[in-house]
C-alpha cells in the first residue's frame, strides 16, 4: 500500500491552466508582431522621406522621376501585403503614405525651405492625391493577396496602373513626359513592377493572370489615348 501511494504522489500533475497560457502567449507575439509592423512602416517611410529629399537635390530629372511617386507606392504595397488584417494594412499605409512628407518636409526646410516636390507633389492637391493614391494602394495590396480571381485582376490593376503612368513619362508628346525616362528608367519600373505583381499572387496560375492584365493595362491605355 505504501509504495503503491509512493508511486501515485509521483505521477505529474497536469495544469488545466496551461491551455490558456498559450493561448495567451501566441495572443502576444501576434500583438508583438503587428506593432513591429507598424513601427516598420512608419521607420521606412521616413527613410523613403529622406531619400526623396536627396534624390531631388542631386539626381538626374529622369532618376528622380523613378524614385517619385513609385518608390512610395511600392512601399505602400510591401506593407500592405505584409499587414496581419485588413485594419492594420489601413494603418501601416497611412503611416507609409504619411512618414515620407513628415521626414521630406523636415529635410527641405533645412535644405532650402519647403518644396513639395521632394515627396513626388507639386501642388497641395497633387500632394493630397498622392496621400490617398498611396494609401488606397496599401490597402488594396493586402486585398490582392486573397485568393480568386478577383484577387488576380486587383494585383494586375495596381500594376498596370504603375506602368501607364510609366509609359505617360516616357512617350514623347504626353502629358507627364520626362526627357530621358526612356530606355533605362522605364525598362527598370517595368520589371520592378512585374516582379512586385509576381510576389502578390501565391499560383502560377495567378501570376499569369495577374501579370497579363498588368502588361494589357497600359497597352489599352496607348492605343486609346495614344501620344499627340
Amino acid at each position: 500500500m505504501g509504495d503503491e501511494r509512493e508511486r501515485r504522489s509521483r505521477r505529474p500533475v497536469h495544469d488545466h491552466r496551461e491551455p490558456g497560457r498559450t493561448v495567451f502567449a501566441e495572443y502576444d507575439r501576434g500583438q508583438r508582431r503587428i506593432l513591429g509592423h507598424l513601427l516598420l512602416s512608419f521607420v521606412l517611410g521616413l527613410v523613403f522621406g529622406v531619400l526623396g529629399v536627396l534624390v531631388t537635390h542631386a539626381a538626374a530629372r529622369a532618376v528622380e522621376s523613378l524614385f517619385n511617386p513609385y518608390a512610395y507606392f511600392l512601399l505602400a504595397v510591401y506593407v500592405g501585403a505584409t499587414a496581419s488584417g485588413l485594419g492594420w494594412a489601413a494603418l501601416s499605409a497611412l503611416l507609409a503614405a504619411l512618414a515620407p512628407m513628415v521626414s521630406s518636409m523636415a529635410g527641405t526646410l533645412m535644405v532650402e525651405g519647403y518644396d513639395t516636390d521632394a515627396w513626388g507633389g507639386g501642388s497641395a492637391i497633387q500632394v493630397n492625391v498622392l496621400l490617398a493614391s498611396v494609401f488606397c494602394y496599401g490597402v488594396a495590396a493586402y486585398l490582392a493577396r486573397g485568393r480568386g480571381l478577383g484577387a488576380d485582376l486587383l494585383a494586375g490593376v495596381l500594376g498596370g496602373i504603375l506602368l501607364a503612368d510609366g509609359a505617360d513619362k516616357a512617350a514623347p508628346g504626353w502629358m507627364e513626359y520626362v526627357p530621358g525616362f526612356w530606355p533605362w528608367p522605364a525598362a527598370v519600373l517595368a520589371v520592378v513592377v512585374v516582379i512586385m505583381v509576381l510576389l502578390l499572387r501565391r499560383t502560377t496560375a495567378g501570376r499569369l493572370r495577374a501579370t497579363a492584365v498588368t502588361l494589357a493595362l497600359p497597352a489599352v491605355v496607348i492605343l486609346l489615348l495614344p501620344p499627340s
